[in-house]
């Protein structure tokens, strides 16, 4: 009786009728759960306007070129550009045409920095979702461990109640051959009532996990949802391997919230660069060609158009001589805004170890919670047999039997309880050893 209890807490998973129902194991959920997190997909919106972002940075080094033509009629006073006098109440016809580029030579190399601190904040971005992804993964497991708990412990106490009710029935029997009490018989059942309690209980806690799990994974309502067995066999009770400094800092340099938070310091760095690039000289090469036909004119538009082609070369050096209050402001702004993000790299890391050695305590702690409950519920369902076979023989008292049955179900709920912590543990190891 005793190895067929631990045998079944160990591997049992209460069977659900399939037929209408889709089983989901653990890495389906995971991935449903990231292909319609709302989160994950408004970060990847993130990462394409960044992108946005530094193409449009890209196209800021390419020159400014422009285009235009012109035609105008003018009936009052107008000018006559070929003999440079007015002409008053005369229709006249005027078109042009011209071209001209921009090259910025030297900004202060603004836009380059502008550029870098673009290509930074797309790393960001793109490290922001990975991270969000591997948060979401451990949100599911410790979900989908938290759903296959309760549904162990809905499943002890169904066959707990159904263990129960037939000893109310032997005892019913006892009584009316004298053997026991009546009060024997009162105790019975309200033990009955109370593990029928408990299996209510057992089962709202399923449907609560089970509604938790499908929110997390925004599965909507009327999709059929049932988990499967996750595990199999239960899991190796082994010593958990002391996590050393130097895989404490490999997981570091390798965690995505890490690497985002160095690229976000390196872009707030270029920015740095860029609002203090504001105060060096700017250089910019210009050039245009243009002409035009005047009515005026006694020319053909053939000749007009040749002679009066007006081409022009220009270099533009500018000077900050005063900068503005907004160029001050905006250069200490963007000092402050990364000292601030040293300051949260720092505080993020120091989470971050300290998280990793606290989940390798955890999961030392775990494996002893694990191994002590296993041995209790041992000796509850031990002691359990003992008093169930004194009281059939009239030997012990049914309040006995009932206290004995009361400590066996908080040791089986104990023992539940450290094996699904326990698991939950090596999973978030595993994560910060891969």
């Amino acid at each position: 009786m005793r190895k067929q209890l631990i045998g079944f807490l160990l591997l049992a998973v209460p069977v659900v009728p399939l037929s209408a129902q889709d089983t989901w194991p653990l890495s389906r959920c995971i991935q449903y759960a990231l292909e319609h997190n709302v989160n994950i997909r408004e970060k990847q919106v993130e990462v394409e306007l960044r992108k946005a972002d530094l193409l449009q940075r890209k196209m800021a080094h390419l020159p400014v070129l422009s285009a235009g033509v012109s035609y105008d009629l003018n009936w009052g006073r107008s000018v006559d550009m070929q003999e440079l006098v007015i002409v008053r109440n005369q229709l006249t016809r005027a078109a042009g045409a011209s071209v001209a580029a921009s090259v910025p030579v030297f900004d202060g190399l603004w836009r380059h920095y502008q550029r870098q601190a673009a290509q930074q904040a797309v790393q960001a971005a793109s490290l922001e979702a990975a991270d969000l992804r591997l948060s979401l993964e451990v949100d599911v497991t410790r979900a989908y461990l938290e759903l296959m708990l309760a549904k162990q412990i809905h499943a002890y106490t169904q066959e707990s109640h159904a263990t129960i009710v037939q000893q109310r029935e032997r005892t019913a029997s006892l009584v009316e051959a004298g053997n026991q009490p009546k009060s024997a018989l009162g105790e019975l059942e309200a033990q009955v009532a109370a593990e029928k309690a408990n299996m209510v209980s057992a089962e709202c806690r399923v449907r609560t996990t089970t509604l938790a799990l499908t929110q997390l994974m925004n599965l909507p309502g009327d999709v059929p949802f049932t988990t499967g067995n996750l595990f199999g066999q239960d899991p190796v009770a082994t010593r958990v391997p002391v996590i050393t400094d130097t895989q404490v800092e490999d997981y570091i340099c390798r965690d995505p919230r890490i690497r985002s938070m160095q690229a976000t310091l390196r872009q707030l760095r270029y920015e740095e660069k860029a609002a203090h690039s504001r105060f060096s000289p700017s250089i910019a090469v210009s050039a245009s060609y243009g002409t035009y036909y005047s009515s005026t004119a006694d020319d053909p538009l053939k000749t007009q158009l040749d002679e009066n082609r007006n081409p022009s070369v220009g270099v533009q050096l500018s000077i900050p001589i005063f900068p503005t209050g907004e160029t001050v402001a905006q250069a200490k702004k963007s000092r402050l805004n990364l000292e601030m993000a040293r300051l949260e790299a720092e505080r993020v890391r120091t989470q971050l170890t300290e998280d990793i050695r606290s989940a390798g305590i955890e999961a030392e702690n775990a494996l002893q919670r694990y191994l002590s409950s296993e041995e209790t519920l041992q000796a509850m369902q031990s002691l359990l047999e003992v008093t169930e076979a004194k009281y059939n023989h009239g030997a012990a008292t049914a309040l006995d039997y009932v206290i004995a049955r009361n400590n066996r179900f908080k040791a089986v709920s104990d023992f539940l309880q450290a094996k699904w912590q326990y698991l939950f543990q090596l999973k978030l190891l595993e994560r910060y050893r891969r």
